[in-house]
C-alpha cells in the first residue's frame, strides 16, 4: 500500500504537466496575535518560583507568523503550488519552543481528481476534522491558547503527577508520540507527509495521509533512528496513517457538516523496553448543525490501548459539545471538553475537564479583538509523595488582538 501511495504521488507530481507562459503567483500574509493572560490555580501548582513559568499570575504573549503562497497554472488545467508558513515570533516556534524557521512547508499539485500535498503539514483527517473547537470563538475554546497558561500537567509539575489528554484531535494531529500522554501540540504534529484529498462530490469529501516516521520534519539534519530514545524512554510512531471523511451540506436553510477520522502506526520499540507496547489505533466522530447563525456540535473520539510510559498500555477517551453564535461582525462561543486516561493499573485515571467562554468583534478588515475565560479541572486519583492531593483546578483569562493580512 506504501509502495501504491509512493507511485501515485510522484505520477500526480509530473505526470500531465505542461509549460506555464506566465509562470507562478506568489502572495504573501500572515497574522499578527498580541495576547494577556491570567491564571488562577491551586497553588501547589504554582510553587517554586525560581523553575516553574506558572507561579506569577500575568504573562503576555505573542505568536506571528508569514506565509508565502505559490500558485500556478498550466496550459492544461494541472494547479501546482507551494506553502510556507514562517515563523516570526521574536523568541521561537509558539507551540513547540523550537527555533524553528517555519510551522509548515508543503508542495501540492491539484486537478479535477483531487489535490496531493508533500511536506511537513497537519494530517488529512485532521483538516476535515468536526467537534467543538472547530466553530469556537477567540482562540479557538476548547482547541485555543488556554493550555499555555497554567499548569495542567504537562510541564512544571508536582511528583506524581500523570499528564491529560487536553486538546480535541487524534495524537497524531496535536503531535503525540502515539501515547496518550498529555495532549499539547508539539513540532510531530506537521512531520513530514503525503496528503490525498479527494475532490468534494454530494457534499463528502474523502482526505488521507501516509507519515514514515513522526519524528522527521524538515531537513536531513531531523532523521530519527528506530527507536528514536534511549533505553525504556517513549518512543515514536512510523508507518502512521490518517483517513478522514467530511460531509458539508445544507438543507433549507439548516446546514450540517460530519466528520469521521481514523489513524494506526506502528510503535518504535525497537527491543529497548521490557514489554512491547501496543500500535497505534484512534477513532474520532463528530457533527455540527448551524441555522441562522446558531451552531450547536460535538465529538466523541478514542486512542484505543496506546502506550503512555516506556513499558505499559492504556486507552483514553474523550468527548466534546459546544455552541455558538454569530451576528454581524460579533461571535461568541461556549465549549466543553472532558477526557480520560484510562491508566493500566485500572486505578488512578487521569481525568480533565474544561470549558471554555469566547468572544471576538471585527472591528476593522483583518483586525479582531477577543476575550476568553476558561474553567479547567484536573483529577488523577492519587497523592504525591507527602500524601497532599494532586489534584489542579482554576480560571484562565485571556484578552488579545489579532491581526490577518
Amino acid at each position: 500500500m506504501k509502495k501504491i501511495l509512493l507511485a501515485t504521488t510522484a505520477v500526480g507530481l509530473f505526470a500531465a504537466a505542461s509549460a506555464n507562459a506566465s509562470g507562478p503567483t506568489v502572495t504573501v500574509g500572515g497574522y499578527a496575535d498580541f495576547q494577556v493572560g491570567s491564571s488562577d490555580q491551586e497553588s501547589l501548582f504554582e510553587a517554586s518560583p525560581a523553575t516553574n513559568a506558572f507561579s506569577k499570575d500575568l504573562h503576555t504573549r505573542t505568536d506571528t507568523e508569514i506565509y508565502i503562497k505559490v500558485d500556478g497554472k498550466t496550459d492544461n488545467g494541472l494547479g501546482y503550488g507551494a506553502l510556507i508558513e514562517l515563523e516570526a515570533d521574536v523568541s521561537a516556534d509558539d507551540d513547540t519552543g523550537a527555533n524553528n524557521n517555519a510551522e509548515r512547508a508543503y508542495i501540492y499539485v491539484e486537478s479535477g481528481f483531487g489535490r496531493v500535498e508533500v511536506g511537513a503539514t497537519g494530517d488529512a483527517g485532521d483538516a476535515l476534522r468536526v467537534d467543538a473547537s472547530t466553530f469556537a470563538r477567540a482562540t479557538g475554546g476548547i482547541g485555543g491558547d488556554f493550555y499555555k497558561y497554567a499548569d495542567l500537567g504537562n510541564s512544571q509539575t508536582p511528583v506524581s503527577v500523570s499528564d491529560f489528554y487536553i486538546l480535541p484531535g487524534l495524537p497524531t494531529a496535536v503531535g503525540l508520540t502515539g501515547e496518550a500522554d498529555g495532549g499539547v501540540k508539539t513540532a510531530r504534529a506537521t512531520a513530514n507527509k503525503i496528503s490525498y484529498y479527494s475532490p468534494r462530490i454530494q457534499g463528502l469529501q474523502l482526505g488521507v495521509s501516509y507519515t514514515p516516521d513522526q519524528d522527521e520534519r524538515g531537513t536531513a539534519s531531523g532523521f530519527s533512528s528506530d527507536s528514536n530514545g534511549a533505553a525504556g524512554a517513549v518512543t515514536g510512531i512510523e508507518n502512521a496513517w490518517n483517513v478522514g471523511l467530511n460531509y458539508d451540506g445544507e438543507f433549507s436553510g439548516f446546514g450540517i457538516e460530519a466528520s469521521a477520522q481514523a489513524e494506526w502506526g506502528n510503535t518504535e520499540n525497537a527491543g529497548l523496553v521490557a514489554t512491547t507496547r501496543d500500535d497505534l489505533q484512534a477513532y474520532a466522530f463528530g457533527l455540527a448543525g448551524s441555522y441562522a447563525g446558531f451552531t450547536l456540535g460535538g465529538s466523541y473520539g478514542i486512542i484505543d490501548e496506546s502506550s503512555n510510559t516506556a513499558t505499559l498500555n492504556t486507552e483514553t477517551d474523550y468527548w466534546t459539545l459546544g455552541a455558538a453564535y454569530v451576528f454581524g461582525p460579533f461571535g461568541t462561543s461556549v465549549s466543553y471538553m472532558d477526557s480520560t486516561i484510562e491508566n493500566q493499573t485500572g486505578t488512578n485515571d487521569s481525568e480533565f475537564q474544561n470549558i471554555v467562554v469566547g468572544a471576538d468583534y471585527q472591528l476593522a478588515p483583518g483586525l479582531v479583538p477577543y476575550v476568553e475565560v476558561s474553567f479547567f479541572e484536573t483529577d488523577n486519583n492519587i497523592a504525591d509523595v507527602a500524601g497532599t492531593s494532586v489534584d489542579n483546578e482554576g480560571t484562565i483569562f485571556i484578552v488579545g488582538t489579532e491581526l490577518n493580512f
